[in-house]
């Protein structure tokens, strides 16, 4: 080790030991990329993972959370005990002798000399080792007390017994034990070991052996003796940031089979090491994290976007890039420029996944598609100048049938058309397309236009929100959720309508309570970097919060309350400081659905369980406000919305709802004349409910029946929307502001053209409103309110609440409509 250490340190012996790096204390200074990465490691790691510098050997602490090892329960046992009883062999056979059962293993006498590892020989004074730990001299001194024929405690003592000089270290380099005499060249085991090599293969390379035998396996011992400094940094920081960053247990089996294997692979850095495929997943998962730990602390964002493939984390994001499915030099480049651009403006999260890493290889998968068409032309695309808008014509009709064939989803196509016209767009924002420029010369043609995207599909009238008797069914099975976590949050879910990453990332402290003491649910909208909002629950809904904080105390009880989470994860998560992910409990919730027994809707029907997702919580949570008559205005506060269009995106107005308002409010319609239509809510049948929405049509004051104009969705009345004199007119006290409001335009108009002097007669007599229309408004809107009048007052509260509910999803156009325009005939030859 010190002939490798001084191939890569620094020559300079003016180097002070203040200057000495914490991994080699009382060496030189190391350089370069081992330098870099001993500069990141914290002595005091090195401490409690017991290195030791002299010998180059870890030695692993048994109780540490982390690193630590089973050890045997018997007393004064230190030996690692992997197996479910903890017991390890020899105890196991003592146990056998004594007559005694593993269950009373605390009767089992303490053992003499529990320390299994090599030490120094007893004799006062001699450097060499012992060679067995019954007696714990050296092999001399072991061979003069049987000349002498002394007791081992009278040998101790006798004046004969002198002290004898180490002898040099065994030749194998990862070995830390002594030779067994002056004259040899390894230590007893090696010797041993050697000769087993040699008789099963005489031809063994005895220098290559030498280097990359491993060392005498000693429970809770790591050699890292024979690696170039550059590995052991490696080791060392890799091992650091598992520990301190992912909180994972690494076992000491793995952690002594993976060094093993880079010893025997006698690679010079950990990017020269090859892991095989048939390895297991803690040997893999440990050489995965020194390699990926390692590498990005060596790395910074100009270098990484050299690369064609990118790991985000070096971003500031989580996951990997790949640029590798573009095959244009000049549409990768020019992705790439977009993506540094892009990176920056990504939110990011301490500590927690974000969406930008799959946001990035969303754009960067619709741009291979793109590469892809462009590949099929003669010169598969890589110059730009050559490019125009029928290669976006060709890319677009390779979408629409990829969408035809089943190949991608018509979501996926409109998506890939939004994204790569997002890039191109950039591209050109950047100067990416000027000349001289890595897409220089590309056309002003070669781009996507707002009106080639395909138009999105409406959701259906069902919604995603779950049926009452459906979601009644699934709460009977909540105790079906065995892991206490996963069920108060999917019970938060369903009684708070939050989004999933939510709730998995609520704070030990998220119940508080308001002014009148009532509970609050206190959590993050990260989706909108809305931070500390404030949600009204129940009782109920605030007892199961308590009783996870109950259990998560006392599962944790070491951790400070303000570094808990409400929802903690079992894994890599010692402390209780990590919380659960959305995709977890995603994927517990569809284990639990796909367990439970068929479903039925109130008709009988088998319920399809694909529908019950976690989001649909968040849809139900708005349909149970919504039929509770919970306004809209009221719902957006609680969904956390910004606008009452994404909170009417959340849930359907009921047809019992509409029923109910519609036959309200056809009580109360009224003729042009302002005669109301006596009819009774019970006489409207479902009939006639269908007869209602194909024989009228909506205009601007109520609805109109005259056949043509209903042909033609309201545009085209042939009395040219004169509809206080029309028969086929109708209104009811939902249209009530909308007729006060047309009053007051008439009014106001015909005051403007009487006072204006710029039209002559004629033409003011007829833009002037007439006196009779001006009356025969009044007069309905006298009608109206005179029929409001005479209801009680429950009946008008009934009345204006089925008014506000039509209302608010009715889409009208408050302007008078357009006579339409003859329909060319597209059969000329017709006479």
């Amino acid at each position: 080790m010190m002939t490798a250490l001084a191939a890569v340190a620094t020559k300079s012996p003016s180097a002070s030991p203040d200057e000495a790096d914490p991994v080699f204390a009382g060496h030189p200074r190391l350089v370069g990329p081992a330098a870099r990465l001993a500069a990141g490691i914290d002595p005091a790691f090195l401490v409690e993972v017991g290195w030791d510098v002299t010998s180059m050997v870890l030695h692993l602490p048994a109780g540490h959370r982390l690193i630590g090892r089973p050890v045997c329960r018997a007393t004064g046992c230190e030996v690692t005990a992997p197996d479910r009883m903890h017991i390890c062999v020899s105890c196991r056979r003592r146990l056998a002798d004594a007559g005694i059962s593993a269950e009373n293993i605390a009767l089992l006498p303490a053992r003499e000399r529990p320390n299994r590892d090599i030490g120094p020989c007893q004799i006062s004074g001699c450097a060499r080792q012992w060679i067995t730990s019954t007696e714990e001299l050296c092999r001399q001194h072991t061979d003069q007390r049987h000349a002498l024929r002394l007791s081992l405690a009278v040998f101790v003592t006798d004046p004969r017994a002198l002290p004898f000089a180490a002898c040099a270290p065994c030749l194998v380099a990862a070995c830390s034990r002594q030779r067994r005499h002056p004259g040899g060249q390894y230590c007893d085991m090696h010797q041993l070991r050697l000769r087993k090599a040699l008789r099963a293969n005489p031809n063994v390379n005895v220098v290559v052996w030498g280097r990359t035998e491993p060392a005498v396996a000693v429970g809770g011992q790591v050699s890292l003796r024979g690696f170039t400094p550059l590995v052991v940094v490696q080791v060392l920081f890799g091992l650091q940031q598992r520990c301190r960053l992912e909180g994972v247990h690494t076992k000491e089996a793995d952690l002594r089979a993976v060094c093993d294997d880079f010893r025997r692979q006698q690679i010079s850095a950990l990017t020269d090491y090859d892991l095989h495929r048939r390895r297991n997943l803690g040997f893999a998962g440990l050489v995965n994290s020194f390699t990926t730990y390692s590498r990005r602390a060596l790395t910074s964002p100009e270098t990484e976007a050299t690369t064609d493939d990118w790991d985000l984390a070096v971003f500031g994001h989580s996951g990997t890039l790949s640029f590798t499915g573009i095959s244009q030099p000049w549409l990768r480049e020019s992705a790439k420029r977009w993506a540094l651009d892009d990176l920056p403006k990504r939110r990011v999260r301490t500590g927690r996944r974000t969406n930008a890493g799959l946001n990035m290889r969303h754009h960067v998968g619709s741009l291979a598609r793109l590469s892809q068409s462009l590949r099929m032309r003669p010169d598969t695309g890589v110059t730009p100048a050559a490019l125009s808008r029928t290669d976006i014509v060709s890319f677009l009709n390779r979408l629409a049938y990829l969408a035809s064939t089943g190949k991608i989803s018509t979501d996926a196509r409109i998506r890939t058309t939004r994204e790569v016209r997002f890039v191109l767009t950039t591209i050109r924002t950047l100067g990416l397309t000027t000349s001289g420029a890595v897409a220089g010369g590309l056309g002003q043609d070669f781009t996507i236009s707002l009106h080639d995207i395909p138009d999105a599909p409406e959701p259906g009238e069902c919604g995603r929100s779950l049926p009452p008797e459906i979601m009644h069914e699934i709460c009977t099975h909540l105790d079906e959720l065995h892991s206490a976590p996963m069920r108060t949050a999917i019970e938060l879910i369903m009684d708070t309508g939050r989004r999933p990453e939510e709730i998995a990332d609520l704070a030990f402290d998220c119940l508080t309570h308001d002014g009148d003491g009532l509970p609050v649910l206190l959590y993050d909208n990260h989706k909108a970097n809305r931070l500390a909002r404030h949600l009204p629950i129940s009782s109920t809904t605030a007892a199961v919060i308590i009783a996870q904080q109950a259990w998560v105390q006392g599962r944790f009880p070491d951790t400070a309350v303000s570094d808990l989470k409400l929802l903690p994860t079992d894994r890599r998560n010692p402390d209780g400081r990590k919380s659960l992910t959305a995709f977890s409990i995603a994927f517990h919730h569809r284990s639990w659905m796909s367990a439970m027994p068929v479903l039925h809707t109130i008709d009988g029907i088998e319920f399809d369980k694909s529908r019950a997702v976690l989001y649909a919580y968040r849809h139900t949570y708005a349909q149970r406000h919504a039929d509770a008559g919970v306004g809209i205005d009221v719902l957006r506060e609680l969904m956390d919305h910004r606008k009452l269009d994404t909170t009417s995106g959340y849930y359907q107005v009921g047809q019992q709802r509409r029923r109910d308002a519609v036959e309200k409010v056809a009580a109360m319609q009224f003729d042009r004349h302002g005669d109301r239509v006596w009819r009774q809510a019970e006489e409207l049948l479902d009939s006639e409910q269908a007869r209602r929405a194909i024989g009228e049509v909506v205009v601007p004051f109520g609805v109109c029946t005259e056949p043509s104009n209903v042909e033609a969705d309201g545009h085209a009345c042939p009395y040219r929307f004169r509809c206080v004199g029309c028969d086929h007119f109708r209104t009811d006290v939902s249209y009530l502001p909308d007729l006060n409001a047309h009053l007051a335009d008439l009014l106001r108009n015909r005051e403007k053209l009487l006072a204006t002097q710029d039209l002559e007669d004629w033409a003011r007599d007829e833009a002037l409103p007439s006196e009779t229309e001006i009356t025969r408004i009044r007069r309905l809107i006298s009608k109206v309110e005179a029929g409001l009048d005479l209801l009680t007052p429950a009946q008008r509260t009934d009345v204006e609440q089925a008014v506000e509910l039509l209302r608010r999803h009715r889409t009208v156009s408050l302007g008078m409509p357009q006579v339409r325009q003859p329909r060319p005939d597209t059969r000329l030859e017709r006479p």
